[in-house]
């Protein structure tokens, strides 16, 4: 019986009603996330599985768990839906996958208030859809609603499609409870506004894991929208659709959707690209009287720097379809070598980033498409969010033409001054960037971890490498 055995059977003792899982298809499917690098390793036989998944159904069991991990020195990792596309889940036979798919309710919604207490466990779809239902909406809506957790859009910082009005995910935590190494709870309960110290919250939000395990989450919550209203463009340039949003975000216009496809993305998206130009997508939402208005200052910025007015219909179809993803493990079988990355910059310097990463990116060996889109706006700055594919003859080919497009897309946006990262997180694909973005401060963030996580048991080999 191997060490992890016989600390389960201790574990089975103290909390006899805790799910655990030690055989079966369920260890190999929570041993991993979507990592596209990942899918190649393990195509080329690379990778191994956890020794045991465990579903704890409460915050009690949560803590009795950490605290049996502390006690047995036993390395856990957090698991919500596995969509994670960083490599932040990445196990080993040694480890226990702490799977919170049980913890999966709406616990309340305050309507005077507007805000909403949910579970971790909770499919971000079905948390929406019960909002809806009570006439409600978070407004966050990443691409993998549907294969995502609440808990794991707090753990990677995560931003949605409509973030330009609604914010991102920081924007929308106003408490949690967490449960630390050693099975202490921690209790941040909401408020509108404080100012007592430092907030806490913000020391779990993006950890990956690494720090606790969320047990309970108090969201920011509006009305749903009483009109919304979408337009297309083409653009003569990419300079010209970035100019557009700078305008707009300076004017203070919070469209929902602030999206600029260049000119590659778009004719693969739009028919109306067919003459090779980029295009922006604009939606806005709210009350009615604000999206009319909304809706013809913005159409007037992007006339004025050469946009020509395409219609709602782009709109109604990318509403329609944006959740859509083609199948990488079928591109992958086939010899393609694929990935997304997202950046973010500050105005001034958005459009030569767009051209640095794309230009030398499809220089790369076996390349065969480089392309990019902004997804999210701000005053200061927006996203890009890079899309690339290559052609390569064996796994192996496929890791070595990854790595190439991520170091490259990574050294470009640092050398820029960008960020590395705007909401898919760390996890091990950028693990290495992270100490050069931080600089000193990544001694803060090791010190954190090591307050924190004294004996490393939390997710280790994602976000940061803490010494012995």
């Amino acid at each position: 019986m191997s060490n992890l055995d016989k600390n389960l059977d201790r574990l089975r003792s103290s909390v006899p009603s805790l799910e655990i899982i030690t055989e079966g298809d369920t260890l190999a499917e929570k041993s991993h996330d979507w990592w596209v690098r990942g899918r190649l390793q393990r195509k080329a036989g690379q990778l191994t599985r956890c020794g045991a998944v465990v579903r704890p159904a409460d915050t009690a069991e949560v803590s009795a768990l950490l605290a049996w991990a502390q006690e047995t020195a036993t390395a856990v990792v957090p698991f919500g839906l596995g969509s994670g596309v960083c490599g932040a889940v990445q196990t080993t036979q040694d480890q226990v996958v702490i799977d919170m798919s049980r913890m999966n309710k709406l616990v309340s919604v305050n309507d005077k208030s507007l805000t909403a207490t949910v579970q971790p466990g909770m499919c971000g779809r079905d948390y929406e859809d019960a909002l809806a239902a009570k006439g409600m909406t978070m407004g966050h809506f990443p691409q993998s609603i549907d294969l995502s957790t609440v808990g794991g859009w707090c753990a990677t910082r995560a931003a949605g499609q409509l973030s330009t009005r609604y914010g991102n995910i920081e924007d929308m935590l106003l408490g949690c409870e967490v449960v630390i190494p050693g099975g202490k709870v921690i209790r941040i309960p909401e408020k509108a506004r404080a100012a007592t110290g430092p907030d806490l919250k913000h020391l779990f939000m993006g950890s990956e894991g690494t720090l606790g395990v969320f047990t309970e989450l108090v969201f920011r919550i509006h009305p749903a929208a009483q009109l919304a209203k979408g337009r297309a463009y083409s653009l003569p340039s990419v300079e010209a659709g970035c100019e557009s949003f700078r305008k707009i975000m300076r004017a203070g216009w919070t469209p929902a959707v602030t999206r600029l496809y260049d000119a590659q993305e778009a004719g693969r998206t739009f028919t109306i690209a067919s003459e090779g130009q980029p295009v922006i997508l604009l939606r806005s939402e709210g009350p009615a009287a604000l999206v009319e208005v909304e809706m013809q200052a913005c159409h007037d910025i992007i006339v004025a720097e050469g946009g020509q007015d395409q219609g709602e219909d782009p709109v109604d179809s990318w509403m329609g379809h944006r959740n859509s993803i083609p199948d990488v493990e079928d591109l992958i079988g086939k010899g393609i070598s694929l990935d997304t990355i997202e950046v973010a910059i500050g105005w001034d310097r958005l459009a030569e980033l767009f051209s640095k990463v794309c230009e030398g990116g499809i220089q790369i060996d076996g390349m065969l498409g480089f392309s990019g889109h902004v997804s999210h706006c701000y005053t200061q700055g927006a996203n890009i969010y890079f899309t690339f594919a290559g052609s390569v003859a064996s796994p192996e080919e496929g890791i070595t033409l990854y790595d190439r497009a991520w170091n490259h897309t990574m050294q470009v946006t640092h050398d820029l001054g960008g960020t590395i990262a705007h909401h898919h997180g760390i996890g091990r694909v950028r693990k290495q960037w992270l100490p050069k973005e931080l600089g000193e401060a990544q001694d803060v963030l090791a010190t954190l971890k090591r307050a924190l996580d004294p004996k490393g048991i939390m997710n280790p080999g994602a976000l940061i490498d803490v010494d012995d």
